[in-house]
């Protein structure tokens, strides 16, 4: 029958009610008084118990809130390789906010555009969107507002939240999106971008702190990690331009040149798609000499362009400036060039030339699919083209030079030639001259003699002198034809088909039946073309074939093939005459055309050559041997054409 209600209070908050009911008498004063007390008492405890659960709420967030910190603070700090440290971290944010996905996000060197990174648990079949897609923190409301307040902000409802780009709603269907900018000496360097696809999530004003605590902390780590893999990839340059200053110091070769620059460039770059190129000074024709496509090397024709190459290749030669793209078929539309089918498929692309001076010498240039080239790569693969210029300026300075060398020992030593064959013509001339006037006098008076004479001992000894006589004319008729300049018979069309034939006939002893009663054989190859006739002595040119086919042959004592080529060139015909003998030292071969030089011994005169040299000269032609000790010898006479042939001989053939 009575009741008496109690507040539970403690100050002016009221925690609850204290209701005593009993079927009694009503409740005396001092009972009210007791119950008021308790009452106080009471409200007292109900207000400490629900401080130390707020509080116990507190510290609990507050130890989750320090052990997420904690936990992304080991994974940052553990390492200072830029991605492995991206990779922690993402794990660590997607398990702190609960996040389906989670990306990494770096702001380009324009100071505008967000680029993708690396992301954490992403969806495979959106993996591609996700790489394409660049953030503005300018030009998209949703990131532009969290990098100017640099502070997390967040979209329960990404799908019509239209601070979000459009692109990013209409490929990237999501229901929740958080971003965070990533903050770093006060200045944002990236962002990240957690995605909830399915299902909403909402931030509270502690979580975002929370977010943005870890996003301070990852603004120093990736700072830290950017600073050392700057100062990794400085060192490595370094390394690598040092390299290759020790590969091409001294190194003349070009090939040699050309894989020390692929070798260096391939220890920075991703060299699978790669093309070193050089230009034609004088003709602006455009060589390959190396094109690597999808890591193998790719030797294809062609190899040569004319007038400065094709695609972007003669972009970069004509205006001696670098060219570096994210989508090579766009650039070479805009620059209106055709792709080179090979880097087609390619999208990122870098190219810089090799400038010595101030002439473009060729060009380096590489290409990537999924990997684009920033300002650092351009600077440090322009240094590499600098310096393998200078080496390939120094080695195309030195070919030149020694090519030049080449042909003016070549040139005197065709003069000293020249000026010996002279002076023994004119030696041989007044020689000639004395010997016939007595060669005439004994001849006559010998004939005379034998005219009067019957004895027959006196006219045989008459026979003898006469016979000397005429062997000594043959002697001096000899030294005159040698190195004759002033002929006595014009110079007639010959077929140096037929004059081969011929010589091959004249020597068949020498190159059949010798070496075969000797018990060796000596094969002999005709190869003779459908050549133009040549202006010439048949009679002189036959001459200077048998001579050099009699040095073949003996050139293989032990037998051999001989083997005899003619073909028509542009400055005339061509005869080459190859042995597989014993071949010559460069020695010898510098002195095989001298007058009386033999390495024959006694069976030798060391005039074979020296007349086949004069012979060819005097027609006008040249002769030039090539020769390696133990692989044989190879003569080639170069004749310019003469007048066609009225009925052109067949070439013979040896049985």
């Amino acid at each position: 029958r009575a009741a008496l209600a109690l507040p539970l209070a403690a100050g002016p908050a009221i925690r609850g009610v204290l209701l005593v009911v009993r079927g009694g008498r009503a409740f005396t004063e001092e009972e009210v008084t007791v119950a008021a007390s308790l009452a106080v008492h009471v409200g007292v405890a109900l207000e400490a118990v629900a401080r130390y659960e707020r509080l116990a709420r507190q510290s609990a967030r507050k130890l989750r809130e320090t052990e997420t910190l904690l936990a992304v603070t080991r994974a940052l700090s553990s390492t200072l390789d830029l991605q492995t440290l991206l990779r922690h971290f993402l794990r660590r944010v997607a398990q702190a906010v609960g996040a389906d996905s989670v990306g990494a996000y770096m702001l380009e060197p324009n100071g505008e555009w967000l680029r993708p990174l690396q992301g954490y648990r992403l969806p495979p079949d959106l993996l591609s969107e996700l790489q394409q897609i660049k953030l503005s923190i300018r030009r998209h409301p949703f990131y532009a507002e969290g990098a100017a307040a640099k502070r997390p902000v967040f979209s329960a409802d990404g799908g019509s939240d239209e601070r979000i780009p459009l692109e990013v709603r209409t490929r990237l269907p999501h229901r929740s999106q958080l971003f965070v900018p990533i903050v770093a000496k006060d200045r944002v360097i990236g962002g990240l971008v957690a995605v909830w696809w399915r299902r909403p999530r909402t931030f509270s004003e502690s979580e975002l702190d929370l977010i943005e605590a870890v996003a301070t902390q990852a603004g120093v780590a990736l700072e830290h990690a950017r600073l050392f893999e700057e100062n990794r990839r400085q060192l490595t340059e370094l390394a690598v331009l040092h390299e290759l200053s020790r590969a091409v110091t001294g190194q003349l070769d070009r090939a040699a040149l050309i894989e020390a620059i692929h070798t260096q460039v391939a220890k920075v770059f991703d060299a699978r798609n790669m093309v070193i190129a050089l230009r034609d000074e004088a003709t602006d024709d455009v060589e390959v000499v190396l094109r690597v496509v999808d890591g193998r090397r790719d030797t294809t024709p062609p190899l040569r362009y004319p007038d400065f190459g094709v695609g972007l290749m003669s972009v970069v030669l004509r205006t001696g400036r670098p060219v570096r793209t994210a989508s090579y078929a766009e650039e070479c539309a805009r620059h209106g060039v055709a792709p080179v089918p090979a880097f087609a498929s390619l999208r990122y692309w870098l190219a810089v030339p090799m400038i010595a001076g101030e002439a473009v010498l060729g060009l380096v240039s590489l290409g990537s699919v999924n990997r684009p080239f920033t300002a650092a790569d351009e600077r440090l693969l322009g240094n590499v083209a600098q310096l393998a210029a200078l080496a390939l300026r120094s080695a195309r300075l030195y070919a030149e030079r020694m090519r030049a060398h080449q042909e003016l020992e070549a040139a005197q030593e065709q003069l000293v030639r020249t000026e010996k064959l002279r002076a023994l013509g004119e030696m041989a001339s007044g020689v000639a001259h004395d010997f016939n006037n007595l060669l005439a006098a004994i001849l006559g008076r010998a004939q005379l003699l034998l005219r009067r004479t019957e004895d027959p001992r006196q006219r045989e000894w008459l026979q003898i002198i006469e016979q000397s006589a005429r062997d000594g004319a043959a002697t001096v008729r000899r030294l005159q034809e040698f190195t004759r300049v002033r002929r006595d018979r014009p110079l007639l069309p010959v077929d140096l088909n037929a004059v081969i034939a011929d010589a091959l006939k004249i020597t068949e002893s020498r190159w059949r039946d010798e070496p075969r009663a000797r018990g060796v054989e000596v094969e002999v190859q005709t190869t003779l073309g459908d050549i133009p006739a040549v202006a010439g002595d048949d009679a002189e040119l036959r001459e200077a074939l048998t001579n050099l086919i009699l040095n073949a042959v003996d050139a293989m004592p032990a037998g051999g093939r001989l083997t005899i080529t003619t073909a028509a060139r542009e400055e005339g015909v061509e005869v080459a005459v190859s042995d597989t003998g014993a071949g010559m030292a460069d020695e010898v071969k510098k002195r095989i055309f001298e007058p009386f030089f033999t390495t024959k011994g006694t069976r030798g005169t060391g005039l074979g050559l020296s007349m086949t040299y004069g012979i060819v000269s005097r027609h006008g032609g040249r002769i030039e041997v090539e020769s390696e000790e133990g692989r044989g010898s190879t003569f080639r006479v170069l004749l310019p054409r003469g007048a066609p042939l009225a009925a052109p001989a067949p070439a013979g053939q040896p049985a």
